[in-house]
Parts: C-alpha cells; structure tokens; sequence
C-alpha cells in the first residue's frame, strides 16, 4: 500500500470515487444461499483528466486494505455532477447507451465518471479500449460500472455498494456550479 499511494501521489493522482464492489458468492450454509464479499474499489485522476486509474483493494472500504492493485488504467476522465437531474438529455454513445441512461434517470442513477480505458500492446505501446462509464445513485449510495461494446451497446461490468464522490471531487463539482 505505501508503494502504490507514493507512485499515486508523484503522478498527481487524487481518488474521485470510493464504493465497494460487491461480488455475489454461492453459499449454501445461508438461508439465501448467497454472500457478498465486498472489496474497496475507487476511481484516482491527475489534475486535468488525461491519467488515472481504476483500483481495487483486498478488503471493504471500511477497513484498510494491505494490498491494492490497478484494475484499470484510464485517460480522458470526465467528472459528472451526478447529484443533479440531468438539465437536457445527453447524447454519449448512441441510442443503444442513450436509452439505457434514460432508464437510469427516471429513478435516480446518473453518470459520474466517465472515462476511456487504455490497454498495453506487446510491444509496449498503449491504445485505447472500451469507454467506462461509472453510473451512481446518491440517495441509494448505489453505482455500476459499465462498459461500451460493440454498436455502443451498454454492458455491466460491476455493481458497487457504499459509494461516493471523495471531499476533493466534490470540491471541483461545487466549483463548477454557478452561483446564485
């Protein structure tokens, strides 16, 4: 962990975003048959969105994690200010990911990062992958993260629990707001 928050903190990085994903076990020792296992998982940038990362720890949010390792790295990340209804419709990705947003907004769940995803060639060079999308529902501290595949058709990647902006991404979202 001292490794990975010192190479964070000389690329600049500051977390965004801090949830839990939440994994689905089977468990036939419960009623239900399920337990969720819950691993830290947050979003980090640099200062103007062109690197960053998504990260996953070894243990719940809650807990200090001994191990943290990158799940994703990312470029071109878009801060949203999901705590407001969206003032006109968004056209991000195309009818497929259009509908699904729209959806989303009727109970509340709204985009709050956006980003592209950066892949590792063979040979050492990076090309970007499949845009991110990490949708987040504040009255539920609820968020999934999805993916964009082939015709810009949506797929969900992970559903997070106990998720929200860090104090620094709300400090730049206020920022944004126009004063009264």
């Amino acid at each position: 962990m001292a490794e990975m928050n010192t190479a964070l903190k000389a690329q600049g990085q500051r977390t965004l975003v801090i949830g839990n994903r939440e994994a689905l076990n089977n468990d036939a020792t419960r009623s239900s048959g399920v337990t969720v296992t819950r691993y830290a998982n947050a979003v980090t940038s640099n200062a103007d969105g062109s690197v960053g990362y998504q990260l996953e720890g070894d243990l719940p949010r809650a807990q200090s994690s001994t191990r943290m390792c990158v799940v994703a790295r990312l470029t071109n990340i878009r801060l949203i200010d999901a705590r407001l209804p969206v003032a006109k419709p968004l056209s991000l990705f195309g009818p497929s990911f259009d509908a699904e947003m729209r959806q989303k907004e009727k109970i509340g769940t709204r985009p709050m990062v956006i980003a592209d995803t950066v892949h590792r060639n063979a040979d050492g060079s990076t090309r970007s992958g499949l845009p991110m999308i990490i949708f987040w529902n504040g009255g539920q501290r609820s968020a999934s993260i999805y993916a964009l595949r082939g015709e810009n058709k949506p797929v969900m990647l992970v559903l997070m629990g106990d998720t929200d902006y860090t104090p620094y991404a709300l400090q730049i979202l206020d920022a944004r707001r126009p004063s009264s």
